[in-house]
């Protein structure tokens, strides 16, 4: 594993982000699981509801994902207070460093921060996708027990309580 990124900030996508975010990469084992920014973003400009989101190390973009809220969100979950995590990718180059587990670890703060009235952050994740399941786990998220059919497969519904948030993840 190479050296482990000491920090990460996460931040509202900008367009001057777009440069590095449309050269990002993924392995073909990893694309079935997400989309890259761009198939994401061009999501976000037709609905007003999806806010994407850059992760950042030392001001470069190394990651991305959507916070979904508002009405298109119940295929996943009828919580009107839920917040749907979609997209969440590091671009394979700075795969290993722990960005993805750093960012999953800030993520509840900065959600709250956005969306002070929502309770929860949900995704969806492949239930052939192993190391994704495992680092949501290991991030406070969790197994609902509900599954749903998504585009590459059945999936499992994961859920982190921001209630949670300030409180130490085991």
């Amino acid at each position: 594993m190479e050296k482990e990124i000491e920090t990460i900030t996460l931040m509202p996508y900008l367009p001057e982000h777009l440069n590095q975010l449309s050269q990002f990469y993924l392995p073909n084992t990893q694309t079935p699981f997400s989309a890259l920014p761009d198939e994401s973003l061009k999501y976000c400009r037709e609905d007003c509801d999806r806010h994407p989101v850059v992760i950042l190390a030392k001001g470069i973009p190394v990651g991305f994902f959507v916070l979904h809220i508002g009405e298109n969100i119940p295929p996943f979950t009828s919580d009107k207070k839920a917040i749907l995590l979609r997209g969440f990718l590091v671009d394979q180059k700075h795969q290993g460093k722990g960005i993805g587990k750093k960012a999953l670890q800030s993520l509840p703060e900065f959600a709250k921060g956005i969306f002070p009235n929502k309770d929860s952050i949900i995704l969806a994740v492949d239930v052939m996708n192993v190391n994704a399941k495992t680092l949501y786990a290991k991030s406070g998220f969790q197994d609902t027990g509900i599954q749903k059919e998504g585009r590459s497969g059945l999936m499992e519904i994961m859920e982190y309580r921001l209630d949670m948030v300030n409180k130490d993840i085991e």
